[in-house]
Parts: structure tokens; sequence; C-alpha cells
């Protein structure tokens, strides 16, 4: 079995524990106020999910790139196509996250390997649903910056 192979058994299973992939659509894609509230219940249940098994310094690694992205978006406006750059540079995460899951210790069955599968799993979705969209873009970074707020908020831990 392959490395993603390993994360989508187990991480994929947690992953849809804490968010289906129609909630993430919605999530990403969506401009409403049900969408807005998916965002904050999912994050906050993604979080709290992975705090005990994943640390901050994992997911602000990965957050920090994603920060860097951003710049190149800001001054877009929301009808505005994402560049190829950005796009590039996003898709780019997903091998920095499969990075990411490969320096977890133990085996894959450890819970540790499971959470960062999951958390892997749910960041390469949301990243598939952005498209060209500065909008969901937009979403897509107030997701995974309230994960990392609830991860921190539910005892997230600092170091490995």
């Amino acid at each position: 079995m392959t490395q993603q192979q390993n994360w989508v058994s187990g991480g994929e299973r947690l992953a849809n524990q804490l968010v289906t992939r129609e909630l993430l659509q919605t999530i990403i894609t969506g401009q409403s106020s049900e969408a807005t509230q998916a965002l904050v219940s999912s994050a906050e249940a993604i979080g709290k999910g992975l705090a005990r098994d994943i640390t901050t310094s994992q997911i602000r690694n990965i957050f920090g790139t994603v920060r860097m992205i951003e710049q190149e978006v800001q001054a877009l406006a929301e009808s505005d196509p994402l560049p190829i750059s950005v796009q590039r540079s996003l898709q780019m995460l997903r091998p920095k996250l499969a990075y990411q899951y490969g320096r977890v210790q133990g085996n894959d069955d450890n819970p540790k390997k499971v959470a960062m599968g999951a958390l892997v799993t749910i960041l390469s979705e949301a990243i598939s649903l952005v498209g060209s969209s500065v909008p969901n873009f937009r979403n897509f970074m107030d997701f995974f910056e309230a994960i990392l707020a609830y991860h921190r908020y539910a005892g997230g831990k600092t170091n490995g």
C-alpha cells in the first residue's frame, strides 16, 4: 500500500467523520450565512478532533505557506480569477501536505498518522474546490485559519 493509500484509509475515515465532502463543498464554494456557519462549526470539530494528535507547529508550517500565497490575492477583486501562479502554489501544497504526513513517526494506524492523514485529506479536498475563484480562495483561508484557531483553543500541542 502506498503512503497516499494509507492516509486515505485511516485518515479519510477520520476526515469524513469530521466533515463530509458535501459540507466541505458548501464551506469553500458557498457565499451564504449557512456556508459561514458550516465553516465555523466544521472548523471547530476538526480543530478539536485533531488537537490531541497534531501539533500546532505542524499545522502552522502549512498555514504559513498559505499566508504567503494570500499576499498575491489580497488586491484582487472578487470577480478576478486567481492568477495561474497562485493556483499553482496552492496545488503545490498537496506535496507539502504529503511530506508532513510522511514525517509523522509510527505505523500507519498510529493515531498521529491517522490525524495527519485526516488533515491532509480535508485540506487537499478543500484545495481542489478553490479552482480559480478568489471568493473560494478566501473561504479556504478563513476555513484553514479557523481550524488552526480551534485546534489551539482545544489545547493543541505546541511541540512534538
